[in-house]
């Protein structure tokens, strides 16, 4: 019987499970869901999609590490983190092989705004249409730093952490929720149980307009969706209720991601927040060695999952004890 995961362990799970997730999904990227259902995948594949090797991850993955880098280095600065963003995508800070190959449209206007006035706290998109995953894909290590911060304050600095790309309530909400899910589940193992929590706390922050388009994630009810309901596109809302049935009905590592890459659709970043939740739950331990073996840089990444996890604790610490 597996040991218990230790805080650090989980941490460096859920930082190096959202790079294993994005590169399993990475060479399938745009497939229909009947065409996995006919070839699932099973394990890392090469090519593909972006015809890149076994292994690599996309702009997902490249974000979370450069928010993970910044935070390890400079603490809680948006700038910094909107800094390593422009890094990213100028000169492939982060990126598996050098250079960015995948980027999102508002997450590339937010950076050129950036670059052009220097201004963080004006470059995200704010429209109805600037829903997209974009902030959703990389918000692991912020939603890992914030355990301790009161709900209040983890709701706002995710939802800010959301605005440097994404500045629409809606993905700065699924962005507080899963911050406040990852703090949740730290004592309560149970997915469920974990979300109706989060669900209980987060609902009297969410504008009437919203209720709408997030009524299965505040209602429970995606929990129990069949899996022909579950929406594995790009849309914010559908990443994190897809991510979230993954996690919820299946109980290895494996099992949850491969069920998340083998939805279809946009593969990598549901297979992202998915692996960085299953990583979170279950530990580093829990990923199989020979997906990590796959992944590049992987001396890199793992100092920095370490790094990453030595400075949440200390960062923890200052809240009070675990």
């Amino acid at each position: 019987m597996r040991m218990e995961p230790s805080l650090h362990d989980r941490i460096r799970g859920g930082l190096l499970g959202t790079l294993v997730g994005d590169a399993l999904g990475v060479p399938v990227e745009f497939s229909s869901r009947s065409a996995r259902d006919l070839d699932p995948v099973v394990d890392m594949r090469g090519f593909g999609t972006w015809n890149q090797p076994s292994g690599t991850w996309s702009d997902d993955g490249a974000m979370a590490l450069a928010t993970a880098d910044m935070l390890t280095t400079h603490g809680w600065q948006p700038q910094q983190l909107m800094e390593g963003f422009r890094r990213w995508l100028d000169g492939g800070f982060w990126a598996a092989h050098g250079m960015p190959f995948d980027v999102g449209n508002a997450t590339r206007n937010a950076i050129m705004l950036y670059r052009i006035h220097g201004d963080w706290s004006n470059c995200g998109q704010d429209s109805e249409w600037d829903n997209g995953n974009g902030s959703l894909m990389r918000c692991f290590p912020v939603s890992a730093w914030l355990v301790g911060a009161s709900p209040t304050d983890r709701i706002r600095l995710a939802g800010e952490a959301s605005a440097l790309t994404h500045a629409h309530i809606r993905s700065r909400l699924c962005c507080a929720w899963h911050a406040q899910w990852c703090e949740a589940t730290l004592s309560e193992r149970d997915v469920g149980v974990a979300a109706a929590q989060v669900n209980a706390r987060l609902r009297r922050d969410v504008p009437p307009a919203e209720w709408t388009h997030l009524a299965r994630l505040l209602d429970g009810t995606i929990l129990q969706a069949p899996r022909d309901s579950v929406n594995s596109s790009g849309y914010v809302v559908a990443t994190l209720e897809a991510s979230l049935w993954c996690v919820a009905r299946h109980g290895s590592f494996s099992e949850m991601v491969l069920a998340a890459v083998n939805l279809g659709g946009d593969t990598d970043t549901t297979g992202a927040v998915t692996g960085g939740m299953a990583g979170w739950l279950l530990g580093a331990g829990a990923i199989p060695e020979t997906w990590l073996s796959a992944l590049p840089r992987r001396g890199e990444v793992e100092d920095l999952a370490t790094r990453f996890a030595e400075r949440c604790l200390d960062q923890w610490s200052a809240h009070g004890p675990r």
